[in-house]
C-alpha cells in the first residue's frame, strides 16, 4: 500500500466554538494496482488520534499493514481513510453539534467527495471504529445512509443508561474534591496526562457538549447530574439519550436497508458497552435491520485486532 501524507482545509469546521484547527492532516492508503477501489473511513474512538493506526508496536501491525496482508490473503483491495478528528475536548461524536463544531459536515460533505478527487475510488463508502468510532460509525451510516454503504461498530457508546450514567457519581466526586468544575478545567486545560476520575470528568464534559441542543462552552456546558448531590438530571439526560443508537433504531432501521453491518463487543468490556450492544443487536432484530453480531472474550482495549474480521467483511460488502 502506498501511503499519502495530505492535508484537508474544511469550510465546515472554520471558526468552531473551541477553536480547533480547521486544516486537518488526512493519511491515505491506497492499494497497489489502478482501481477504482471503495473506501473506508477510519474513526478513533474518544480521545484516540489517527495516529494511532499507524502505530507500529513489536508483534503488531499498522491498520495498513493490516489491511495489505488480508488483500494477500484474499481481500477486496480498499483505500483507507485516516482523518485527524481531535478535538479540544477529545473528540466530537462525529456530531454537528453547536458546541464542538460542524464534523458530520466535514466528513460527510467535504472529506469525503474530497478523497475521491485524490485515489481511484468506485464511490462506495464504508466506515468503522471502536467505541466513539463506534458510534460515529453508526451515527452516520443512520443519519447519512446515501454516504455509507458498510460499517463495522466495535464496542460502540450505545446503551446510555449502562454505559455513560454508572461513571457520574465519580466524576461529579472529582469535580468536587477540585474545588468546582472551573478549578479541574482551568488544571484539565494547562495540559498533562489524565489520571483516574479525571477521564471520567472530561467524558461526562465533552459528551455533555456533544450531545447538547444548545451552544455552550465547557465552563456552562449543562451536565445532566446535579454537582451538588450527584442525582441524575432527567430531563438534561434525556437530551443524551437521544442521541443513543438504540434509541435511534426506530426511526431509522429504514435507511439501514441494504447497508451491510458489523457490531461487536467484548464480554468483559470495562464501560459495559456489552449491554449497550446486546439492546442494540436486539433493537435491529426488532425492526428486521440484518446484520452480523457477534461477543469476543476481551475487554473496550486492545481492540485493533478485531479488524482483523471487518475489515474483510466491509471490503467484501463494497466490492
Amino acid at each position: 500500500m502506498k501511503l499519502l501524507h495530505l492535508r484537508h482545509e474544511s469550510a465546515a469546521l472554520a471558526g468552531n466554538p473551541l477553536g480547533d484547527a480547521a486544516t486537518r492532516d488526512v493519511v491515505i492508503a491506497v492499494p497497489d494496482g489502478p482501481g477504482p477501489f471503495p473506501c473506508l473511513l477510519a474513526l478513533p474512538g474518544f480521545t484516540g488520534s489517527f495516529y494511532g493506526f499507524l502505530n507500529r508496536r513489536w508483534r503488531t501491525e499498522t491498520l495498513p499493514d493490516r489491511a495489505a496482508r488480508l488483500v494477500r490473503q484474499g481481500m477486496p483491495p480498499c483505500v483507507l481513510v485516516m482523518p485527524d478528528v481531535m478535538t479540544r475536548i477529545g473528540g466530537s461524536q462525529y456530531l454537528d453539534s453547536p458546541s464542538v463544531g460542524r464534523y458530520a459536515t466535514w466528513l460527510c460533505d467535504e472529506l469525503l467527495p474530497w478523497v475521491e478527487t485524490q485515489v481511484p475510488a468506485t464511490g462506495k463508502w464504508g466506515v468503522f471504529g471502536k467505541s466513539s468510532g463506534g458510534f460515529g460509525a453508526l451515527h452516520l451510516a443512520m443519519t447519512r445512509p446515501e454516504r455509507f454503504q458498510a460499517l463495522a461498530a466495535h464496542a460502540p457508546d450505545a446503551g446510555f443508561s449502562y454505559g455513560y450514567q454508572p461513571d457520574f457519581p465519580s466524576a461529579v466526586e472529582a469535580i468536587r474534591r477540585a474545588g468546582g468544575l472551573e478549578a479541574w478545567w482551568a488544571a484539565f486545560d494547562r495540559g498533562g496526562e489524565l489520571s483516574g476520575s479525571d477521564h471520567g470528568v472530561i467524558n461526562l464534559v465533552a459528551m455533555s457538549m456533544c450531545y447538547a441542543s444548545a451552544e455552550s462552552t465547557p465552563l456552562d456546558v449543562e451536565l445532566p447530574v446535579d454537582l451538588e448531590t450527584g442525582e441524575t438530571l432527567g430531563e438534561v439526560f434525556a437530551r443524551w439519550s437521544a442521541f443513543d443508537p438504540v434509541t435511534l433504531v426506530p426511526d431509522h432501521a429504514r435507511a439501514l436497508d441494504g447497508v451491510a453491518i458489523w457490531l461487536d463487543c467484548g464480554r468483559r468490556d470495562e464501560f459495559r458497552l456489552q449491554v449497550g450492544s446486546r439492546m442494540l443487536s436486539r433493537a435491529f432484530d426488532q425492526h428486521e435491520v440484518e446484520h452480523h453480531y457477534e461477543e469476543h472474550e476481551g475487554g473496550h482495549f486492545k481492540l485493533n485486532s478485531r479488524f482483523e474480521l471487518s475489515l474483510p467483511f466491509l471490503a467484501s460488502a463494497l466490492t
